[in-house]
């Protein structure tokens, strides 16, 4: 959009100059107040220069936002119009917009709006940023961009180029408030940003929002703001979500308040209904199996009497288990006292012995210990033994290596005499080639030769590009001509095809529709399910005579329908076929298979048999099983039967009583029969009328002037083609003749390089030749100066072995020594370890000749080790038996047993016990019982069954608590919202009779309140019925007339201070927009309306004009005025006038 301030090529307003002819005209058109004083006004919509918008932090606001106000716009043919007849500033109600002020947004450099407090209708072509103002509201009033439907970021609205941008917007007071609230918006670029000013004041988004909803600005709200971006998701709104939409738009809050209330409510209620149902589900269960539980309880409770006594009996076990093993105790104290007597007998006898072998034991040990330290002695003299031969091998092997090193000297030193004398013999050389003759060699002849020779070569080249391109040419062309020779084959072999005669006349009946399938076609694989093409191309009539029959049941648009099968499928065309090819004239519907083919038929097979039908009109048609449910959907094919016969009276009166048949065909005619259920069942007319010719499915005669016109087209083509082969020819051998010669000529420019080549190098040569003397002497010198390093190198390296032998020899003696004292180190081991074996022989004699006294004291120790095991096990036994027995007699469940725990039968044992156990635990298997835990569960059961009675009662209660409160609630609620619907209902019908159709709008009640919903129902043909607006029945013009026409309904029960719509209008043909603009002034221009925003791109001439609305005129492009003054809207309506006045 223009700016004042930036080069001024798209200016939407010019202030007045001085011209008598301005007083002439009425003072409206003004959306900018005057920048002076002076009684000129402006008479154009669009920008006034503010020196606000320079500055990035918002001024002061103005005392009073009425200050600033203009009138509305007049109709400029009412010649009679005064300034008294505009709107006044109080006209505006609290929260309407009364400025709107951008800077650096989108389009815009600086632009300011005042609109009118009615009907603000804003127009512009395409791209001028009439939906950037919906934006600019948006955005500036605190909401976000995904409101709008477009950009994702905030900062993408501000205008290429700029780093941030503004948006101020002025509200209308409330009366009790002093001035009008400034709303100030800077949008930050970098970082997706906003910054708030309210009232000149930097402020929060909270505080904006927290206004915004004081005033019951509802931008949130399809009903009340409708962005271009967002009608499709308006015509997508489900019925509950409309009805929730509508209530915020133009019911009080406390409606929306109940209506929450009551959904929380039933919600509670179906969550405690269900609880009851399960809750007494359960106690009648639990009763039952209480029932079931009764004889097994009694089973139980004998069971339990015997298993008492088992346990009574393995209770007495251990204090019969303690008194025995008291008694063993006993006996075993008495044999240890025997057996302890025994063994001190056996112990003295043997003890002189044992002390004899003691004494030679550690004899023996000694001797070991000597045998140990020898051996350690004989391992260290050993290790420096080994010490030694390392350093005698060191010392070789360090004489080896310099040994080695020297040769490794004189083998270098053999080498370089060798390239000594070589150098020597080259030095001579190129001292002899100094003196030979100088080599003559001039670069810039060479040079000049060749580059000769290569101007040659890129003339050639030249040569060759104009001719390749010139070729290239003349193969796109023969690629083309190709291109459209099979294009015209392809269309003649058509001509042979049913399915492309049908797509012939598919394109002369639409050809957007022809477009649409062609797309479709082209991209199969895209969808969900198969979509099928029109009922034109895709179906067929069975049976020829019955083809006008068939044709006349259906209009001509639903010959064109594109089928699909889901509602994904047909989003996704009908987004490609609008919003990106730009097609009007295509149809598209949504059809489940088999969802009509459950409907049952208006007569019996005997009645049809009887009326002297043939068949159902979809009988005869032959197509894919979803496009025949769509024609049975929208053209009732399956309950219109059809007769080729003339009926008799009695047939007749038959199907004209039949009060489910609508329509039947007979013989040439269609029989259409309405009723009057008002007036009794006699109340029924019947229309003939004669069937009309079958247009689409008919096999007619090929086309023979058009299949001529495209053999003649590609008769043309192929002459063409030969012409432009024949132009080909000389073009390509001319092009190889230039190439042969480009390499003829580039190999004499290789052999003259070459030649060059050679002769520069021998004569670059011979001026290094003293250069290259002097650095070979240098080398020559080098090389002797290393051969006298070496020689003194090896005389060191020779005294360093010297030094070496004399070392290894030293340490050789050293070791001999050491050899003689490791060998008398062994023969001490010897010694000691022949000493050793002597003691252990010893010991082993005084042990076999006292070994059966030791074995006879042994056994009996073990004896006496067995005894006092036993005892030791006999105590533990009655210790832990004394254990259990003290917590038995302490336990109070066996108080009563106390008597026969201390007063045991004589001579009872507990082999006795088990016994009687035994007896007892057969009973049991005998007393058997299916649940051993059934009083277990009896009991618990029991429990539950009192704690559910519990609850089922408070449950009821509650129960019957939310059932008054929905009462309640539904009672303040229900009325109001059928009062609500009902207003909305008649203002709906009343737009629809302006036009001629039928509309009316009621509300879906149902049990839960969260299903309750808005029921729009329309007509606009005089024979159909009402029925439900949705995506399917509907044109897309109808689906428009009818939002609309909703959305006007709103208008005078609109709780927000202002509404916008965005093109509502497209799709709309020329007789539906002009009805609906005129019902939409006559609605929005009432008295005490809410302020209304209608943007469009285009309106229709002849238009009703209200002086309560004001109209904004957008222009901008690169056509604009330089000179902003020369696009005054006043001035150029005046020449208008004059111009017709004269006329």
């Amino acid at each position: 959009m223009p700016s004042l301030e930036s080069p001024p090529r798209r200016r939407l307003r010019a202030e007045i100059e001085s011209d008598e002819d301005a007083d002439a005209l009425r003072a409206s058109q003004r959306s900018t107040p005057s920048a002076t004083s002076s009684a000129k006004r402006v008479r154009t919509n669009g920008h006034h220069r503010d020196s606000q918008s320079e500055s990035p932090e918002p001024g002061p606001s103005r005392p009073n936002g009425t200050s600033r106000r203009r009138n509305n716009q007049h109709d400029e043919g009412d010649e009679d119009a005064s300034d008294d007849d505009q709107a006044g500033p109080s006209e505006f109600q609290p929260g309407a917009i009364v400025r709107v002020k951008l800077t650096n947004f989108v389009t815009y450099e600086n632009a300011e709006f005042f609109p009118g407090p009615n009907l603000n209708m804003v127009i512009g072509p395409n791209g001028t940023g009439k939906s950037s103002l919906v934006c600019a509201i948006c955005l500036g009033l605190g909401w976000g961009p995904h409101h709008l439907g477009r950009a994702g970021q905030v900062g993408e609205f501000v205008k290429h180029g700029n780093t941030d941008a503004y948006v101020e917007i002025e509200l209308q007071r409330r009366p009790t408030e002093s001035r009008n609230h400034v709303v100030r918006l800077r949008i930050i670029k970098d970082n997706n940003g906003r910054e708030f000013w309210l009232d000149g004041k930097k402020t929060s988004l909270k505080n904006v929002q927290s206004l915004t909803n004081d005033l019951s600005i509802q931008i949130d709200n399809l009903c009340q703001f409708l962005p271009q971006d967002k009608v499709s998701s308006f015509a997508g709104l489900s019925p509950v979500d409309l009805l929730q939409q509508t209530q915020r738009a133009a019911a009080p809050p406390n409606m929306l308040e109940w209506h929450d209330e009551l959904k929380k409510l039933r919600k509670e209620q179906k969550t405690l209904e269900l609880q009851d149902e399960a809750d007494k589900d359960q106690l009648g269960r639990l009763e039952n199996r209480q029932q079931n539980l009764h004889a097994e309880v009694e089973r139980l409770q004998e069971r339990i009497k015997v298993q008492e006594k088992v346990d009574l009996l393995k209770k007495m076990v251990p204090f019969v288990e303690y008194k025995i093993a008291v008694q063993q105790h006993e006996v075993s104290k008495e044999n240890k006292k025997k057996a302890q007597a025994r063994w001190k007998e056996l112990s003295g006898r043997i003890a002189p012995a044992l002390q004899s072998i003691s004494a030679k034991e550690r004899y023996r040990d000694q001797i070991k210990v000597v045998v140990g330290e020898r051996e350690k002695a004989l391992g260290a003299a050993e290790r420096d033994a080994d010490v030694f031969v390392k350093t005698i091998d060191g010392l070789t092997e360090n004489v080896t290596k310099i040994e080695n090193s020297v040769k490794s000297i004189g083998t270098i030193e053999t080498k370089r005499k060798a390239e000594i004398a070589k150098l020597q013999e080259k030095i001579r050389s190129l001292k002899a080639k100094v003196n030979e003759a100088p080599i003559e060699f001039n670069p810039a002849e060479w040079n000049e030769r060749c580059h000769t020779i290569e101007r040659e070569i890129r003339s050639i080249d030249t040569q060759i590009v104009d001719l390749n391109a010139q070729n290239q040419e003349n193969v796109v062309a023969g690629k083309t001509i190709r291109q459209n020779i099979a294009e015209a084959e392809r269309e003649l072999a058509a001509f042979d095809t049913q399915e492309g005669q049908q797509m012939s006349k598919l394109e002369r009946v639409s050809k957007d529709t022809a477009k649409a399938w062609k797309w479709v076609q082209d991209n199969l694989g895209s969808f969900e399910k198969e979509v099928y093409g029109p009922p034109m191309i895709t179906c067929s009539i069975k049976d020829p005579r019955y083809v006008d029959a068939v044709e006349t049941l259906l209009r001509d648009n639903e010959f064109l329908v594109i089928t699909a099968q889901t509602l994904n499928d047909m989003k996704k065309l009908s987004d490609q076929f609008t919003d990106v090819m730009r097609l009007a004239d295509v149809t598209i519907r949504q059809v489940e298979e088999g969802q009509s083919t459950d409907r049952g038929k208006p007569l019996s097979q005997q009645d049809f048999q009887r009326a002297g039908l043939d068949g159902w009109a979809i009988d005869y048609i032959d197509g894919p099983t979803p496009v025949l449910e769509m024609l049975c959907s929208s053209g009732q094919l399956d309950q219109c039967p059809i007769g080729l016969r003339e009926p008799s009276d009695e047939q007749y009166k038959m199907l004209a009583e039949n009060v489910r048949i609508r329509r039947f065909i007979i013989g040439t005619h269609i029989f259409l029969v309405s009723r009057r259920q008002e007036y009794g069942p006699q109340a029924v007319s019947t229309v003939s009328r004669m069937l009309k010719k079958a247009r689409y499915w008919t096999d007619q005669p090929v086309d023979v002037s058009a299949r001529r016109e495209i053999q003649e087209r590609i008769g043309s083509l192929t002459a063409d083609f030969k012409v432009l082969s024949e132009k080909v020819k000389p073009v390509r051998n001319q092009i190889t003749e230039l190439k042969e010669k480009v390499e003829s000529v580039k190999g004499e420019l290789e052999d003259i390089r070459k030649e060059k080549k050679a002769l520069q190098a021998a004569w670059v040569a011979q001026k290094a030749l003293p250069d290259k003397i002097q650095a070979e002497e240098e080398t020559l010198k080098g090389k002797q100066r290393d051969s006298v390093e070496d020689r003194e190198q090896v005389k060191k390296f020779r005294t360093q072995i010297d030094h070496a032998i004399l070392r290894r020899a030293g340490q050789t003696l050293d070791y001999k020594e050491h050899i003689t004292k490791f060998r008398q180190c062994h023969e001490e081991l010897i010694e000691a370890e022949v000493r050793l074996i002597e003691a252990v022989s010893d010991v082993a004699g005084l042990k076999e000749r006292n070994e059966d006294t030791v074995r006879e004291r042994d056994i009996e120790q073990q004896k006496l080790r067995a005894i006092e095991a036993e005892a030791k096990r006999v105590k533990e036994v009655a210790k832990n038996a004394m254990h259990v027995c003290s917590e038995l007699m302490h336990d109070p469940e066996n108080a009563e047993h106390l008597d026969t725990f201390q007063n045991l039968p004589q001579g009872l044992t507990v082999e006795t016990l088990q016994m009687d156990i035994a007896a007892e635990e057969s009973k049991l298997e005998f007393i058997h019982a299916s649940n051993p835990d059934a009083i277990k569960h009896y009991e618990k059961r029991q429990v539950d069954v009192d704690r559910l009675k519990a609850k089922i009662l408070e449950t009821e209660a509650s129960l019957e608590t939310i059932a008054q409160n929905v009462m309640k609630i539904r009672g303040k609620w229900e009325p109001k919202l059928d009062t609500l619907i009902a207003k909305i209902s008649d203002a709906f019908s009343y737009n629809f009779e302006q036009i001629g159709c039928a509309g009316e709008v009621n509300v879906h009640k149902d049990d839960d309140f969260d299903q309750w919903a808005i029921q729009i129902k329309v007509k606009f043909r005089e024979n159909d019925t009402l029925q439900q607006l949705d995506a399917h029945r509907q044109s897309g013009g109808e689906r428009s007339v009818s939002t609309i026409f909703y959305l006007m309904s709103l208008q005078s029960m609109a709780q927000a201070p202002f509404r916008v719509v965005d093109e509502i209008n497209q799709g709309m043909d020329a007789r539906n927009e002009r009805m609906v603009h005129e019902r939409m002034v006559e609605i929005a221009c009432k008295e005490h309306t809410s302020q209304y925003f209608l943007i469009t791109p285009k309106l229709l001439t002849g238009l009703r004009y209200d002086k309560r609305m004001k109209v904004l005129c957008i222009a901008s492009g690169e056509h604009m005025p330089e000179n902003y003054q020369r696009m005054d809207i006043s001035k150029i309506i005046g020449i208008r006038r004059a111009i017709m006045a004269t006329g």
